[in-house]
């Protein structure tokens, strides 16, 4: 089984889960001044662990959360994954 981090949505009804494997994430680029980095997420590799229908429910959820301003932002790489690992 290869290396998975979890990512935690809360939402007012629960909890939603995703398992990303660390293998579907793609270093893109990097903002230093921000603080910030791009990644790419392979979605046939989302799919490949997680159940197809729970998949585009969390996605629909995370847009809705992103259009609303519930998301977090982090100012350093060590911050990120603890949160991930969370």
């Amino acid at each position: 089984m290869p290396n998975l981090i979890s990512a935690q949505t809360q939402k007012s009804n629960g909890e939603a889960m995703i398992n990303l494997p660390l293998s579907s994430l793609r270093y893109l680029s990097r903002y230093p001044r921000e603080k910030k980095i791009i990644i790419e997420i392979s979605t046939a590799d989302i799919k490949r662990v997680n159940i197809a229908g729970t998949l585009d429910e969390i996605i629909n959820e995370a847009r809705l959360d992103y259009a609303l301003g519930h998301y977090k932002t982090f100012t350093n790489a060590k911050d990120l994954i603890t949160e991930l690992h969370s």
